[in-house]
């Protein structure tokens, strides 16, 4: 039999595999954007709205989820949404067209509420010592999940490139690689439901609820012995002086805009729009992209995705080493500190670079491609990326540069690939060190049980909001538009403004307990 605290991090962990779900899904869809680019014959605009399309859904799933998890209970919401990773998995793999596979991802978009879950839960069942290292669990799992994808992406390239028998027994082949690549997903998100069923009920959302004696059993499995007592005496202590029961969620939302919660309200909201804004789901969903930027072959771009993923991950690891060691302030204010560098280097290495077509480079093409077509934009230079494939595209068309783009960009630019590929694998390891588990954490921390169940998700929808749709959406665009130097140039800036509220507003919370968090925000 386990004890209390081992309890607590399998409950975490089974929790928290949901975000192992949500890496995938973020990921996957980065190895098919050529394939469906072609298939569908999309826009940018139209990539990014395929890709945004979870965070599309999201925003109706975070809604959805404060009633949910307050009505229902979190155990039996997080059975709801990992039902619907498995329907949006299923319906992506199998689409037959780019409206079917958006609506589909828009399913899966439902299911992202998955990570406000989880961090509502494990808040609330975590020891106060090892709270950090838990709720950074769901951060783990997010970390692991994006590395899989990046292999299992790598790995299919590879086979249909090489035509390998086993791909070919199975019937695997360039046309319908990204089918496999987004059905990848079906496998994870059944494993998960059946694990849910382990799950015992939140203590706190039970003592909530009025049912004081399952909370004190539930919190038995938790809990040591010689804390029990003290635990349950302030979770209920903590909902005296408001008559829970008789409040709706909008009530929910003006207590949590009240003056003694409003400095917490003023954190969560700050830190998920700061988190998505440094750029980090643009460069995971389309990592690929930004690496052919740099000129190379396919597989080589998906080869250096994998290093990059495999990096992160270690950087992750660490940050739940540390997180309840150095506390949360001094690693959200040191990781962005070295994001900003990470992204000066890559901004840089864009502003640097030169892109231009000579006959000698173009010698590759000559078997895919019209060479008189390029003759106009022979020894011609350009400063920056979007012109040079603006011109490109408007003299071989669309579909003949989103299907040779890698080869052309390999024959013309010019570019400190080696900086570029530093700054870009620093930063994710900033990012998944600091804001990455830290954000997630502090929403974990801040909030009063009594308000969590619209706060967490109410943070959740503006995340959502900023990096399920915005960034995504429009990184295509910004490529193709404003080019990679002004692009990564607007994320570093982000990172600086996070950097000066976090050094202004955030506090320390780490070994205090949820009611003593409470009480420290209320007095400011």
């Amino acid at each position: 039999m386990l004890t209390p605290t081992k309890n607590a991090f399998l409950y975490s962990l089974i929790i928290a595999f949901g975000g192992f779900v949500f890496g995938l899904d973020i990921i996957l869809i980065s190895g098919t954007i050529k394939a469906i680019t072609l298939e569908f014959g999309l826009s940018a605009l139209e990539v990014g709205y395929i890709v945004s399309g979870p965070g599309w859904g999201a925003l109706v799933g975070l809604i959805c989820t404060s009633y949910f998890s307050d009505k229902f209970g979190r155990k039996n919401t997080a059975l709801a949404i990992a039902a619907l990773y498995t329907l949006s998995a299923i319906g992506s793999a199998y689409a037959p067209s780019a409206e079917f596979l958006f609506w589909s991802r828009f399913l899966g978009g439902l299911a992202f509420a998955s990570l406000s879950l989880a961090s509502m839960y494990i808040g609330e069942i975590a020891p106060p010592k090892s709270r950090g290292k838990l709720v950074g669990l769901n951060q783990l799992n997010i970390v692991i999940g994006i590395f899989v994808a990046q292999l299992f992406n790598y790995y299919i390239i590879n086979a249909t490139e090489q035509n390998a028998d086993w791909a070919v027994n199975i019937g695997l082949h360039a046309d319908n690689a990204w089918r496999w690549m987004l059905g990848a997903e079906i496998v994870p998100a059944l494993l998960w439901f059946l694990a849910l069923f382990i799950v015992p009920e939140s203590p706190r959302w039970l003592a909530l609820n009025g049912k004081e004696n399952k909370a004190k059993q539930a919190l038995t499995k938790i809990t040591e012995p010689e804390a029990l007592d003290k635990q349950m005496h302030e979770i209920v202590h903590s909902l005296n002086d408001t008559n829970h029961h008789a409040l709706s969620l909008v009530q929910q939302f003006k207590l949590l805009c009240t003056p003694t919660m409003r400095t917490a309200l003023i954190i969560g909201i700050v830190v998920t729009i700061i988190q998505p804004m440094t750029g980090m789901n643009a460069v995971l969903a389309y990592m690929p992209t930004i690496f052919s930027q740099l000129g190379g072959s396919e597989s080589s771009a998906f080869g250096q995705t994998v290093m990059v993923g495999g990096i992160g991950l270690l950087f992750t690891v660490l940050a739940l080493v540390f997180i309840d060691k150095l506390g949360r302030r001094p690693i959200l204010l040191g990781g962005l500190t070295w994001a900003i560098l990470s992204l000066g280097l890559v901004t840089l290495g864009f502003f640097n670079a030169t892109y231009m077509l000579t006959a000698e480079s173009v010698v590759a093409l000559k078997d895919s491609v019209d060479m008189s077509l390029l003759q106009p934009l022979l020894n011609v230079e350009f400063a920056s990326d979007f012109e040079f494939k603006q011109a490109v595209e408007n003299v071989i068309g669309r579909e003949s540069f989103v299907n040779l783009e890698g080869s052309i960009m390999t024959a013309a630019t010019s570019i400190n690939g080696l900086m570029v590929l530093i700054g870009i694998i620093s930063f994710q390891c900033a990012y998944n060190f600091s804001l990455g588990p830290v954000v997630w954490i502090l929403l974990s921390e801040v909030f009063t049980t009594k308000v969590r169940a619209v706060a967490i998700p109410l943070c959740g929808f503006v995340a959502s909001v900023f990096g399920g749709i915005v960034v995504p959406l429009f990184f295509p665009w910004q490529l193709a538009n404003m080019g990679a130097v002004s692009t990564f140039g607007l994320y570093l800036i982000c990172c600086v403004i996070g950097l000066l509220f976090s050094y202004k507003v955030i506090p320390e919370t780490k070994n205090k307990t949820i009611e003593e968090i409470e009480l420290e925000l209320a007095s400011k």
